[in-house]
């Protein structure tokens, strides 16, 4: 398993240079404890995906749930 750090030298080689990367983030409002394995964004989308509205929308037309992984 890739830790943080290993995940952040990953996108800063293969992504292109205008990507945002999560290790440029502006930060957070709250203050969080950096996960030693998820990616900022990792986290925001795992809060998106595991949310109750995105859950309340999941049998709808247009939104797609990827149950793999």
């Amino acid at each position: 398993m890739l830790t943080r750090e290993e995940l952040e030298k990953r996108e800063d080689s293969y992504l292109a240079s205008y990507a945002m990367k999560s290790m440029n983030t502006r930060g957070r409002a709250h203050p969080e404890d950096e996960h030693p394995y998820r990616s900022v964004y990792q986290r925001d989308r795992d809060r998106i995906i595991h949310s109750t509205a995105s859950r309340r929308l999941e049998y709808k037309t247009q939104v797609f749930v990827n149950h793999e992984g």
